[in-house]
């Protein structure tokens, strides 16, 4: 860990220097979370797209006014967020929709159509329950499912304790929980 920190803050360095080849390395070792922080606040993936352009285009040109190399993923995690609530704002009169698709089953849909259904119906729920949790139990959860992140480096991004990271995701599983159970259990009642 300490020996990719050290490889992190030598690229950094390098970059600043004018290095592009430092400076898409940093960009793609980062870019699996910076996604995940996007999507968390935007929602719509043709939305995230546009900002993560957006967001290489700011660190191009403002790796130069980072001082401390070895800050660069809170740096980044600042960066990002700032650029994607931009997004958001400037989207705010036109609707949000999930994009349902994310989780489509590669199965063939001819000979798996109404398992493919109930997937269908199952996926929207867990979208349509991360959606609706609030940012700060939004972001934790995405930033964790990337995969790319560990609890450490998620409350070095966010600036929070590595406690609030992990009762952050406690909380924000069982509220995703809670509320595709509820969902279930009223169209039980329902029939």
């Amino acid at each position: 860990m300490a020996e990719r920190k050290q490889n992190e803050a030598t690229l950094v360095y390098e970059a600043q220097r004018g290095d592009k080849e430092a400076l898409q390395q940093l960009i793609i070792r980062n870019w699996a979370w910076v996604k995940g922080l996007a999507y968390s606040i935007i929602y719509n993936p043709d939305d995230v797209d546009d900002c993560l352009q957006d967001i290489c285009v700011k660190v191009i040109s403002k790796i130069d006014t980072l001082r401390e190399s070895e800050r660069f993923k809170p740096w980044l995690a600042i960066l990002a967020r700032r650029e994607a609530l931009r997004h958001r704002q400037q989207k705010a009169n036109r609707p949000v929709q999930l994009d349902e698709e994310i989780f489509e089953s590669q199965q063939d849909e001819t000979n798996k159509f109404f398992e493919n259904i109930i997937e269908k119906e199952k996926q929207s729920q867990i979208l349509k329950a991360i959606q609706s949790l609030p940012e700060k139990y939004r972001e934790v959860f995405i930033m964790q499912q990337s995969g790319d992140l560990t609890y450490n480096q998620i409350a070095e991004i966010l600036d929070v304790p590595v406690t609030t990271v992990q009762i952050r995701l406690v909380r924000a599983r069982k509220m995703i929980y809670e509320k595709i159970i509820k969902k279930d259990n009223d169209k039980v009642l329902e029939k």
